[in-house]
């Protein structure tokens, strides 16, 4: 299996939480903790199927974690569109 950089992916689907420490008698963000990712190019032959399979995944992440013990899960679908004008 290929692992592909967020930096360069153009579909990044993940399930994330964030955890906190107390500074001062007050809660801030500590670390990032990624519990699921996904990274995908750009099939552009086929990218409306594509698309449609990263929305079941993140409608199937959205179930899974929906009852995760550590409280708030983010899950998150980025589609970059990037272009190059010349």
């Amino acid at each position: 299996m290929a692992v592909i950089n967020r930096e360069v992916a153009d579909i990044i689907l993940e399930a994330y939480y964030w955890d906190y420490k107390l500074v001062d008698n007050v809660a801030t963000r500590d670390k990032k903790e990624v519990l699921a990712c996904v990274t995908m190019y750009r099939d552009y032959d086929n990218l409306d199927v594509q698309i449609s399979e990263a929305l079941t995944m993140r409608d199937s992440l959205i179930s899974i974690y929906s009852t995760h013990p550590d409280g708030e899960v983010v899950v998150k679908l980025t589609i970059k569109e990037e272009h190059v004008n010349i």
